[in-house]
């Protein structure tokens, strides 16, 4: 009798489960997983349903819907609720502005600084709530031939730094630039530069993870190495459909997206061991970015303050291999603190820390190299190839359309072939140095 119980029993908690688990990409509960071992990490992975986050040698965390805790226990899984560790039930939340008055308060600098800013809106939330972007140009309402560089932030509700610190990033720049800085003169001036600092306003005033439908946005995103291959925004949340049509309308280059948890640069890919294209530059970036943060640079965790997000954890649906794969957008992942949700009051002490790398890095764009066609309804095809001791090596073939193209590349001499779909062709050589400043960034004319 005994027997039969514990298999109904045992029965009865297989379909609970997978009932629960059929909510595929939900993330109401979250709790840290000790399991120094590893020991009930392969059961959990199983479950694609579920979320593993901040891998680290002693723990992990694990996210899913309603009954993930319940199940954790049932296998034995050791487990802190994430809700307790955080705080966000009851401190360290009441001094953080509401996405309202965030938004207020980019109205207030694009006011203030009107000749290099424009805000507007790339969609809403599931909440209804705007997607705001600020742009900073020397011709902010104008489209011009320039590299284009973005950055984003608060994907996820309950990771807040860094929207806080995108924020204070365009401040500062308004700033720095009607006093006369000439670092940031040069940049605004011959960039577009776009700062998004909430892509999860919802999240951020309920201090969860999840988007208003409890969506993880960065599970959210066409992944080239599953079966949501296909690069489309239906039956995605809105706040990533309203992502995806803004990347399809731009030219960017270079971006990042801000998180916390750690403190680490997270580079490409996520979602494969397999080495991204250029690799071997966008470890140098990362590092350069590393190098002057406070806990990044002397990490004990990531050696030099970066590693790459297959090696540390498998995700699928991340922005950042989405952007890169499909949009030819080099990004990468940038985790701000160690406390997701940290007191206000320890936010300049955190821009402080990374005021000089969010510019520096903004400035990167700059090393590469652009290609102006005709005009602006041209398209053709353009080949790259970097020239290294008298030998040419193919860096990539790439699509152009709308009339121009621009891709970040490490430092050398390159030769550029275009064929127009019409079946003209042009060539020439290149530098690409970064040292080397470009009015408007160094665009090619091949035609007159």
């Amino acid at each position: 009798m005994g027997l039969k119980l514990g298999m109904i029993l045992s029965t009865l908690f297989v379909l609970f489960f997978s009932s629960i688990f059929a909510q595929n990409g939900l993330v109401k509960e979250g709790f840290l997983v000790q399991d120094s071992q590893k020991v009930f990490l392969k059961h959990i992975q199983q479950n694609k349903a579920l979320v593993i986050d901040h891998m680290s040698k002693k723990s992990y965390e694990v996210y899913g819907p309603e009954g993930l805790g319940l199940w954790l226990k049932s296998i034995g899984a050791p487990i802190i609720d994430l809700a307790i560790i955080e705080g966000l039930d009851n401190k360290n939340t009441g001094d953080y502005p509401t996405p309202e008055k965030v938004g207020d308060d980019l109205l207030k600098l694009s006011k203030k600084f009107p000749d290099i800013m424009t805000l507007f809106s790339i969609g809403k939330s599931r909440g209804g709530r705007d997607l705001w972007v600020i742009k900073i140009s020397d011709h902010p309402n104008v489209d011009e031939t320039e590299p284009e560089v973005k950055y984003i932030g608060n994907m996820h509700g309950n990771e807040i730094v860094g929207r806080e610190l995108l924020v204070k990033l365009i401040e500062d720049i308004g700033n720095r630039y009607y006093s006369g800085d000439t670092e940031i003169i040069d940049l605004v001036d011959n960039t577009e530069v776009f700062i998004m600092p909430s892509m999860n306003p919802d999240g951020a005033l309920k201090r969860q993870r999840g988007n208003g439908a409890w969506k993880d946005l960065n599970r959210n995103f066409p992944d080239f190495s599953t079966l949501d291959n296909r690069d489309i925004p239906d039956g995605r949340e809105p706040e990533t459909m309203a992502v995806m049509k803004w990347q399809n309308s731009r030219k960017f280059s270079l971006s990042a997206n801000f998180h916390g948890g750690t403190k680490v640069v997270n580079y490409p890919w996520d979602t494969t061991r397999t080495p991204a294209p250029l690799t071997d530059m966008t470890i140098e970036l990362s590092k350069e970015y590393a190098s002057s943060v406070d806990g990044f640079f002397n990490s004990t965790e990531f050696p030099g303050g970066i590693v790459n997000g297959n090696v540390w954890y498998e995700v699928n649906g991340g922005m950042q291999d989405w952007s890169y794969y499909y949009h030819n957008d080099l990004q990468v992942t940038i985790e701000l603190s160690h406390q997701k949700w940290p007191p206000y009051s320890d936010i300049p002490q955190y821009y402080s820390e990374n005021s000089w790398s969010l510019v520096r890095f903004l400035k990167r764009v700059h090393q590469g190299l652009g290609v102006k066609l005709p005009n602006k309804t041209s398209a053709g095809k353009l080949s790259i190839l970097r020239i290294e001791n008298g030998r040419k090596k193919k860096v990539g073939d790439y699509r152009i359309n709308n009339g121009e193209f621009y891709k970040v590349l490490n430092q050398g001499i390159y030769e550029v072939q275009v064929i127009l779909d019409n079946g003209e062709t042009k060539s020439t050589r290149v530098e690409v140095n970064f040292d080397t400043f470009h009015s408007d960034g160094n665009f090619l004319s091949l035609w007159p």
